[in-house]
């Protein structure tokens, strides 16, 4: 009499071994994935960039893209996907941190003579220190000019000519002043010097973390009021 095997069943076929749904689960789901990895790429590179822009601010640019990959949560590899290099990044944090907060209503508000000049800067100034100072936006203004990473001087370009220049002419033109060719260099200087005083309030309450005791809105109207009341005439001497 032939003995039936254990494992075999009544029609000879060997018995497999039961599986649990939970094994068969466990076994064919793949590993979740991680949310970032499943971003749009726009918003990925949206994400890098708004963390670069939070490195550069406390750290500097002296970071290597290797540096830049771990501050930013991710990897070397994977940035160079979004930035092609680090300057691409720097560019990039240029357009946002400077250009994007550009207020073309500010370019209006210099040259509408028909208010007085004290009024237009005051209003000026009051919106464009609206803007810039914060930690931010000075702190990577000053890394960039200390590393010479070209943010600086282009930003300064355009002040320059968006707004010392048109300074310039509209408090000339408000004295009556025609400015010739040996007068323009001496009126450009004097309209840095009115950016640079009310400027440098952010400096210090940003960069050397030391808060003034005057609020910034006093301080732009003691400072423009001051320079327009005392802009030199094209013929005084400009020695001291």
């Amino acid at each position: 009499m032939k003995i039936r095997n254990e494992a075999q069943s009544p029609m000879g076929s060997v018995k497999k071994p039961e599986v649990s749904k939970v094994d068969v689960v466990s076994k064919t789901r793949s590993k979740p994935v991680r949310s970032s990895e499943r971003l749009p790429f726009e918003q990925r590179r949206e994400m890098i960039l708004k963390k670069a822009v939070d490195v550069f601010a406390e750290r500097g640019f002296d970071a290597t893209t290797r540096d830049l990959a771990r501050h930013l949560g991710t990897t070397q590899p994977l940035m160079y996907k979004y930035f092609k290099t680090k300057d691409d990044l720097i560019q990039e944090v240029y357009r946002r941190v400077f250009l994007d907060v550009w207020d073309t209503a500010w370019d209006e508000i210099l040259v509408d003579r028909s208010r007085p000049i004290t009024e237009r800067l005051i209003q000026f100034y009051r919106s464009y220190t609206d803007v810039i100072m914060n930690r931010g936006w000075m702190r990577i203004y000053l890394f960039a000019g200390l590393k010479n990473v070209g943010i600086t001087s282009s930003y300064i370009r355009l002040v320059e000519e968006r707004v010392i220049r048109r300074i310039a002419m509209e408090i000339c033109a408000a004295h009556g002043i025609q400015i010739s060719k040996s007068s323009e260099a001496r009126y450009m200087e004097l309209a840095w010097s009115l950016q640079g005083s009310i400027f440098y309030y952010g400096v210090r309450k940003y960069a050397y973390e030391l808060d003034p005791s005057v609020p910034r809105t006093v301080v732009i109207d003691d400072v423009v009021k001051i320079f327009v009341a005392s802009w030199p005439k094209d013929n005084e001497n400009s020695s001291p």
